[in-house]
């Protein structure tokens, strides 16, 4: 299975957002998760980041890091 978290971290101070990044962690052994986040402390768990731009023409631009 796979979930899609978008922006649940916004509310969380930088402590709760990494406890539910290791939470997170911890439940990728069996799941998938596309989250969404402006969050360092979620985003630096990530073993994948997208991002997504636009430029001033209004084209989207997707970028991708493996880390």
């Amino acid at each position: 299975p796979f979930y899609i978290l978008d922006e649940v971290d916004a509310a969380l101070d930088k402590r709760n957002s990494e406890k539910l990044a290791e939470l997170i962690v911890s439940y990728s052994r069996k799941s998938q998760y596309i989250i969404i986040s402006h969050n360092d402390g979620l985003i630096s768990a990530a073993e994948n980041l997208f991002g997504v731009s636009m430029n001033q023409h209004g084209m989207s631009k997707v970028t991708s890091l493996k880390i």
